[in-house]
């Protein structure tokens, strides 16, 4: 059985949290490197949305179709 969703994000946050302590780093470089990395995911996940809806999108076209367009 894989790990369910909701105990791999929770052992992510723990992680995330214990490096958060471990770094000793200020809060406001916290706040940077967070927006950062929130940026990215951001840009990541809108990205895969619009792939995914190109991929549907696609899949519900009729066969001929999708073999005229090639």
């Amino acid at each position: 059985m894989e790990k369910p969703i909701t105990l791999q994000i929770e052992e992510f946050k723990k992680t995330i949290a214990e490096s958060i302590q471990s770094s000793n780093l200020p809060v406001f470089l916290l706040d940077y490197i967070f927006r950062d990395f929130y940026s990215e995911i951001h840009l990541l996940n809108q990205s895969k949305s619009e792939q995914d809806k190109i991929s549907y999108e696609a899949s519900l076209k009729p066969k001929t179709e999708q073999e005229e367009e090639h």
